[in-house]
């Protein structure tokens, strides 16, 4: 018999759910949060489908758990999902609040549920995934998960026995953890004319995993991501079950056993391939044939929200998500952003902090993730003007000029500026907080030019 506290709960947070409502609000956390504050183990209660998919880990959760949800539900799946709530334990217990009967009683076919690393000792112990994919795992905020250690205790200790785990091969951290666990690894090879990142700040993984020796990179991607052997233990990346084998303009191909299937590439990204593997290595596990996933994968394109460009008279208007206080995702984007040749008389707005610009500073806020990221990747020929917007303006300048950049390249303003330089590309780098005022100022420098 369930505790009464258990049905209090429900009625509080369902009510709290239909009063958000009511005043348009999502209601994606707070019914959550009520209901495990009046019971504790409320997710002991509630019901979850057999078939619960959760992904987690540093970088491309949310795009992996995206691109999941999209294609099962394009095969009619009746799910549950929180693409648009939290990914702790409030988020989650909203997300079930929608899949469940008044008191708790499943009704959904599946459930695909993005996890937060750390959030996941207080998910895991009372619904277990069917299948697991970590996509990686780094360094992120200082506030949260500044250690790479903590982080992999953290999912070691809250992982399911009786997970299947999807992990990513070319990361050691990740392919390590829960060793007794089924699993299977996706991987992207070495590619034709792909260089090396070895000039990464961060290198959280120098030594091998099991006898503590250096490591030797074989082909390091970046940071600690690529091929990897032990001169003394024998130590080596897992075989992959899915690997990249191949990328060109138009093409991936997937190998998975001793089969090639081709993949429509939609991406200069190589990071929103990662993303791409990781799902559909998640949908073979669930019985899904590459050619029902081929059919919905080639026709997709990454989400606005993380990339958006257009192109308007001639000139190039570019918004990426630079994750809040994210060393090793900001280092990805500026090395992407070096990597474009093309893009010439460019110009970069960093609209990027965690609280959005507009708002004042919070004083928790630790501005050291400046200094583990690679600003020096924008130092570049190509790169005219970088103006560095908000109340961590003067931050962002001081981490610019130490990255070798010129001064005169340099404006650091608190309003969102006039570009009155010439250019033939904008770059607009804005955090997960203010991606709609990104958008707001790109379309006003489109459709007013510098008078805004």
């Amino acid at each position: 018999m369930k505790p009464i506290r258990f049905y209090i709960a429900m009625i509080s947070a369902r009510f709290s759910y239909f009063a958000l409502k009511m005043i348009g609000r999502n209601a994606t956390h707070l019914p959550g949060v009520i209901a495990v504050t009046i019971y504790p183990e409320v997710l002991k209660y509630l019901e979850i489908s057999e078939n619960f998919i959760a992904v987690t880990g540093t970088n491309g959760k949310t795009s992996t758990t995206n691109m999941i949800v999209a294609f099962l539900e394009d095969q009619k799946v009746d799910l549950v999902a929180n693409l648009i709530g939290s990914n702790i334990e409030g988020g989650i217990i909203s997300a079930l609040l929608t899949s469940t009967s008044f008191f708790g009683k499943n009704k959904k076919e599946m459930a695909v549920l993005e996890i937060d690393e750390r959030a996941s000792l207080r998910i895991f112990p009372y619904i277990q995934p069917k299948v697991l994919a970590v996509t990686n795992l780094f360094r992120d905020s200082y506030s949260r998960n500044a250690h790479i250690d903590y982080i992999v205790e953290t999912l070691e200790t809250s992982i399911p026995k009786t997970s299947n785990l999807i992990l990513n091969g070319d990361d050691i951290l990740t392919s390590q953890l829960s060793i007794e666990n089924k699993r299977k690894y996706f991987s992207i090879a070495p590619l034709e004319d792909e260089l090396e990142v070895k000039d990464s700040i961060i290198q959280d993984t120098p030594y091998c995993p099991k006898c503590h020796y250096p490591l030797t990179y074989d082909f390091q991607r970046h940071h600690h991501i690529g091929k990897v052997h032990c001169e003394n233990c024998g130590f080596s990346n897992e075989e992959a079950d899915f690997q990249i084998i191949e990328v060109n303009e138009n093409i991936i191909k997937l190998k998975e056993k001793d089969n090639i299937y081709e993949y429509k590439n939609t991406t200069e990204n190589l990071t929103d391939n990662y993303n791409k593997l990781a799902a559909i290595s998640v949908l073979r596990e669930i019985g899904y044939q590459h050619k029902t996933i081929q059919a919905y994968f080639n026709n997709l394109k990454t989400v606005e929200s993380r990339f958006d460009e257009i192109i308007v008279d001639s000139r190039r208007y570019v918004t990426i998500l630079a994750k809040d206080q994210n060393p090793v995702a900001n280092s990805r984007v500026f090395d992407f952003i070096k990597g474009q040749t093309a893009w010439n008389k460019t110009t970069i707005v960093i609209m990027n902090e965690a609280h959005g610009y507009t708002k004042t500073v919070n004083f928790a806020e630790n501005t050291a993730w400046l200094y583990d990221a690679n600003f020096e990747y924008l130092n570049s020929p190509n790169i005219q003007k970088i103006y560095c917007v908000g109340s961590r303006a003067y931050d962002y300048q001081s981490r610019l000029v130490l990255a070798g950049i010129a001064e005169s390249k340099i404006v650091a303003t608190k309003s969102k500026p006039k570009l009155k330089e010439d250019f033939d590309t904008v770059i607009i780098l804005h955090s997960t907080k203010n991606i709609d005022d990104a958008f707001s100022y790109r379309n006003k420098l489109i459709n007013k030019g510098d008078q805004l």
